[in-house]
Protein backbone atom coordinates (compact mmCIF):
# COMPACT_ATOMS: atom_id res chain seq x y z
CA UNK A 1 0.00 0.00 0.00
CA UNK A 2 0.79 3.81 -0.27
CA UNK A 3 1.30 6.13 2.16
CA UNK A 4 -2.27 7.80 1.35
CA UNK A 5 -4.10 3.94 1.64
CA UNK A 6 -1.82 2.96 5.17
CA UNK A 7 -3.05 6.25 6.61
CA UNK A 8 -6.97 5.69 5.94
CA UNK A 9 -6.42 2.14 7.20
CA UNK A 10 -6.37 3.82 10.29
CA UNK A 11 -9.78 4.43 10.33
CA UNK A 12 -11.06 1.26 9.83
CA UNK A 13 -9.64 0.48 13.39
CA UNK A 14 -12.89 2.09 14.48
CA UNK A 15 -15.64 -0.47 15.60
CA UNK A 16 -18.55 -0.67 18.34
CA UNK A 17 -16.32 -2.60 20.48
CA UNK A 18 -13.29 0.20 19.86
CA UNK A 19 -15.16 3.19 19.71
CA UNK A 20 -11.52 5.41 20.64
CA UNK A 21 -7.77 4.79 19.45
CA UNK A 22 -4.21 5.54 20.53
CA UNK A 23 -0.94 5.68 18.85
CA UNK A 24 -0.65 1.70 20.74
CA UNK A 25 -3.21 0.31 19.45
CA UNK A 26 -2.41 1.60 15.45
CA UNK A 27 1.10 0.39 16.15
CA UNK A 28 -0.30 -2.92 17.02
CA UNK A 29 -3.25 -3.69 15.00
CA UNK A 30 -1.26 -2.17 11.84
CA UNK A 31 2.07 -2.95 12.52
CA UNK A 32 2.96 0.56 11.91
CA UNK A 33 5.98 2.23 13.34
CA UNK A 34 5.39 4.73 16.20
CA UNK A 35 6.73 7.24 13.47
CA UNK A 36 4.37 6.49 10.70
CA UNK A 37 1.47 6.03 13.59
CA UNK A 38 1.88 9.30 14.77
CA UNK A 39 2.23 11.21 11.46
CA UNK A 40 -0.78 9.61 10.18
CA UNK A 41 -2.90 10.59 13.58
CA UNK A 42 -1.53 13.97 13.17
CA UNK A 43 -2.17 14.18 9.64
CA UNK A 44 -6.00 12.56 10.01
CA UNK A 45 -7.21 15.13 12.89
CA UNK A 46 -5.23 18.11 10.75
CA UNK A 47 -8.04 17.26 8.17
CA UNK A 48 -10.51 16.65 10.87
CA UNK A 49 -11.32 12.73 10.56
CA UNK A 50 -9.60 12.42 14.32
CA UNK A 51 -10.77 14.64 17.20
CA UNK A 52 -7.92 13.95 20.28
CA UNK A 53 -9.40 13.49 23.46
CA UNK A 54 -7.83 12.45 26.91
CA UNK A 55 -8.01 8.98 26.15
CA UNK A 56 -7.09 8.81 22.59
CA UNK A 57 -8.71 9.69 19.42
CA UNK A 58 -12.25 9.19 17.65
CA UNK A 59 -13.67 10.28 14.57
CA UNK A 60 -13.88 14.00 14.14
CA UNK A 61 -16.32 16.22 13.05
CA UNK A 62 -15.38 16.20 9.54
CA UNK A 63 -17.16 12.92 9.13
CA UNK A 64 -20.38 14.12 10.14
CA UNK A 65 -20.20 16.68 7.58
CA UNK A 66 -19.51 14.36 4.58
CA UNK A 67 -22.39 12.33 5.96
CA UNK A 68 -24.81 15.41 5.83
CA UNK A 69 -23.45 16.51 2.36
CA UNK A 70 -23.88 13.00 1.26
CA UNK A 71 -27.60 12.43 2.82
CA UNK A 72 -28.09 15.74 0.67
CA UNK A 73 -26.25 15.27 -2.72
CA UNK A 74 -25.14 12.07 -3.17
CA UNK A 75 -26.31 10.82 -6.73
CA UNK A 76 -26.99 7.50 -6.02
CA UNK A 77 -30.00 9.17 -3.24
CA UNK A 78 -30.82 12.42 -5.33
CA UNK A 79 -32.34 9.77 -7.82
CA UNK A 80 -33.66 7.86 -5.38
CA UNK A 81 -35.89 10.10 -3.09
CA UNK A 82 -39.05 10.10 -4.42
CA UNK A 83 -39.71 6.54 -5.70
CA UNK A 84 -38.22 5.81 -2.04
CA UNK A 85 -41.26 7.41 -0.85
CA UNK A 86 -43.51 6.10 -3.09
CA UNK A 87 -42.76 2.11 -2.52
CA UNK A 88 -43.17 3.04 0.85
CA UNK A 89 -46.31 4.37 0.74
CA UNK A 90 -47.58 1.52 -1.50
CA UNK A 91 -46.28 -1.46 0.72
CA UNK A 92 -45.68 -0.09 3.98
CA UNK A 93 -42.51 -2.01 4.50
CA UNK A 94 -38.95 -0.78 5.08
CA UNK A 95 -37.09 0.23 2.10
CA UNK A 96 -32.99 -0.15 1.80
CA UNK A 97 -30.96 2.03 -0.64
CA UNK A 98 -27.46 -0.19 -0.98
CA UNK A 99 -24.03 0.18 -2.15
CA UNK A 100 -21.45 -1.70 -3.07
CA UNK A 101 -18.20 -1.07 -1.24
CA UNK A 102 -15.18 -3.12 -1.79
CA UNK A 103 -16.01 -6.56 -0.74
CA UNK A 104 -19.17 -5.60 1.39
CA UNK A 105 -22.33 -3.58 0.57
CA UNK A 106 -23.37 -1.09 2.92
CA UNK A 107 -26.64 0.72 3.31
CA UNK A 108 -26.83 4.19 2.83
CA UNK A 109 -30.30 4.88 3.13
CA UNK A 110 -33.14 3.11 5.37
CA UNK A 111 -36.88 4.07 5.07
CA UNK A 112 -39.30 2.92 7.97
CA UNK A 113 -42.98 1.86 6.90
CA UNK A 114 -45.81 1.70 8.86
CA UNK A 115 -43.76 0.72 11.83
CA UNK A 116 -40.00 1.26 12.29
CA UNK A 117 -38.34 -2.11 12.32
CA UNK A 118 -35.12 -2.40 13.31
CA UNK A 119 -32.54 -4.27 11.26
CA UNK A 120 -29.50 -5.89 12.47
CA UNK A 121 -27.88 -4.61 9.30
CA UNK A 122 -29.37 -1.09 8.86
CA UNK A 123 -27.96 2.44 7.54
CA UNK A 124 -23.98 2.21 7.95
CA UNK A 125 -23.59 -1.36 8.56
CA UNK A 126 -21.47 -3.39 6.17
CA UNK A 127 -22.25 -6.83 5.56
CA UNK A 128 -20.90 -9.42 3.49
CA UNK A 129 -21.57 -10.32 -0.38
CA UNK A 130 -23.38 -13.88 0.40
CA UNK A 131 -26.54 -12.97 2.59
CA UNK A 132 -29.40 -11.15 2.32
CA UNK A 133 -31.07 -10.45 -1.32
CA UNK A 134 -29.68 -7.01 -0.88
CA UNK A 135 -26.12 -7.93 -1.12
CA UNK A 136 -26.23 -11.65 -3.28
CA UNK A 137 -28.15 -9.10 -6.02
CA UNK A 138 -25.00 -7.29 -6.32
CA UNK A 139 -22.72 -10.03 -6.30
CA UNK A 140 -24.35 -11.83 -9.15
CA UNK A 141 -23.43 -8.63 -11.29
CA UNK A 142 -19.96 -8.42 -10.57
CA UNK A 143 -17.43 -9.60 -13.41
CA UNK A 144 -16.71 -13.10 -13.76
CA UNK A 145 -13.09 -12.79 -12.47
CA UNK A 146 -14.77 -11.24 -9.77
CA UNK A 147 -16.54 -13.94 -8.72
CA UNK A 148 -14.42 -16.74 -9.51
CA UNK A 149 -11.76 -14.78 -6.80
CA UNK A 150 -14.72 -14.59 -3.60
CA UNK A 151 -15.77 -18.10 -4.34
CA UNK A 152 -11.98 -19.39 -4.22
CA UNK A 153 -12.16 -17.37 -0.53
CA UNK A 154 -15.42 -17.99 0.89
CA UNK A 155 -15.48 -19.76 3.93
CA UNK A 156 -17.77 -22.79 3.58
CA UNK A 157 -20.87 -20.99 5.71
CA UNK A 158 -20.88 -18.13 2.88
CA UNK A 159 -21.95 -20.66 0.08
CA UNK A 160 -24.45 -22.75 1.76
CA UNK A 161 -27.44 -21.27 -0.53
CA UNK A 162 -25.25 -20.75 -3.23
CA UNK A 163 -23.84 -23.82 -4.32
CA UNK A 164 -20.49 -25.25 -2.88
CA UNK A 165 -19.02 -26.14 -5.96
CA UNK A 166 -18.03 -23.52 -8.93
CA UNK A 167 -20.72 -24.82 -11.07
CA UNK A 168 -23.28 -24.87 -8.80
CA UNK A 169 -22.43 -21.26 -7.42
CA UNK A 170 -22.54 -19.97 -11.26
CA UNK A 171 -25.70 -21.17 -12.38
CA UNK A 172 -27.10 -19.37 -9.07
CA UNK A 173 -25.54 -16.41 -10.27
CA UNK A 174 -26.71 -16.90 -13.71
CA UNK A 175 -30.39 -17.45 -12.24
CA UNK A 176 -30.53 -14.12 -9.98
CA UNK A 177 -29.53 -12.32 -13.65
CA UNK A 178 -32.34 -14.30 -15.02
CA UNK A 179 -35.16 -13.00 -12.23
CA UNK A 180 -33.73 -9.62 -12.52
CA UNK A 181 -33.98 -9.55 -8.25
CA UNK A 182 -33.50 -11.73 -5.39
CA UNK A 183 -35.20 -12.45 -2.62
CA UNK A 184 -33.87 -14.08 0.93
CA UNK A 185 -35.85 -15.10 4.02
CA UNK A 186 -34.58 -14.55 7.67
CA UNK A 187 -30.68 -14.39 6.74
CA UNK A 188 -29.84 -11.49 8.53
CA UNK A 189 -33.35 -10.84 10.64
CA UNK A 190 -34.43 -14.23 11.66
CA UNK A 191 -37.77 -13.12 11.35
CA UNK A 192 -37.76 -10.53 8.43
CA UNK A 193 -37.91 -11.38 4.85
CA UNK A 194 -36.89 -9.56 1.32
CA UNK A 195 -36.68 -8.25 -2.08
CA UNK A 196 -33.91 -7.11 -4.20
CA UNK A 197 -32.87 -5.33 -7.54
CA UNK A 198 -29.92 -4.40 -8.80
CA UNK A 199 -28.97 -0.23 -9.64
CA UNK A 200 -26.10 0.07 -12.60
CA UNK A 201 -24.06 3.38 -12.68
CA UNK A 202 -24.29 4.91 -16.02
CA UNK A 203 -21.95 2.23 -17.78
CA UNK A 204 -23.84 -0.22 -16.35
CA UNK A 205 -21.54 -1.46 -13.92
CA UNK A 206 -23.26 -2.75 -10.74
CA UNK A 207 -23.48 0.08 -8.55
CA UNK A 208 -26.33 -0.92 -5.29
CA UNK A 209 -29.73 -2.10 -4.96
CA UNK A 210 -32.96 -1.74 -3.55
CA UNK A 211 -34.45 -3.43 -1.43
CA UNK A 212 -38.00 -3.57 0.52
CA UNK A 213 -37.93 -5.53 3.53
CA UNK A 214 -40.43 -6.10 6.41
CA UNK A 215 -41.70 -8.76 9.09
CA UNK A 216 -41.83 -12.11 7.05
CA UNK A 217 -45.80 -12.42 7.79
CA UNK A 218 -46.27 -8.69 6.39
CA UNK A 219 -44.18 -9.34 3.71
CA UNK A 220 -45.48 -13.05 2.39
CA UNK A 221 -48.85 -11.69 2.43
CA UNK A 222 -47.97 -9.57 -1.26
CA UNK A 223 -47.94 -11.05 -4.29
CA UNK A 224 -44.50 -11.97 -5.28
CA UNK A 225 -44.48 -10.75 -8.77
CA UNK A 226 -46.26 -8.02 -7.53
CA UNK A 227 -42.94 -6.59 -5.28
CA UNK A 228 -40.45 -7.70 -8.28
CA UNK A 229 -42.47 -5.54 -10.22
CA UNK A 230 -41.79 -2.77 -8.01
CA UNK A 231 -38.59 -3.03 -6.95
CA UNK A 232 -37.17 -3.68 -10.60
CA UNK A 233 -39.29 -0.94 -11.68
CA UNK A 234 -37.94 0.75 -9.16
CA UNK A 235 -34.53 0.19 -9.78
CA UNK A 236 -34.56 0.63 -13.45
CA UNK A 237 -35.82 4.48 -13.07
CA UNK A 238 -32.91 4.95 -10.19
CA UNK A 239 -30.29 3.47 -13.10
CA UNK A 240 -31.90 5.33 -15.91
CA UNK A 241 -31.50 8.79 -13.84
CA UNK A 242 -27.97 8.05 -12.44
CA UNK A 243 -27.04 7.21 -16.27
CA UNK A 244 -28.39 10.60 -16.98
Amino acid sequence: MNSLSRMLEVLKLFSADQPVIDIEIVCSQLRYTPASAYRYVRELSNAGLLVRLPRGYALGPRIIELDRHMTQFDPLLSASHDIVGDLVAQTSLELLISELYGSTVINILQRSGAEEQTLNYGRGRPMDLFHSATSRVILAYLLPRQLRRLFDSAAPGDLERLGSTWKDFSKAMLRIRKDGYCISEGELDPDKSGIAAPIFDEKQRILGSITLVGNSERFNAFNRDFLSGLVTDAAGKITSRIAG
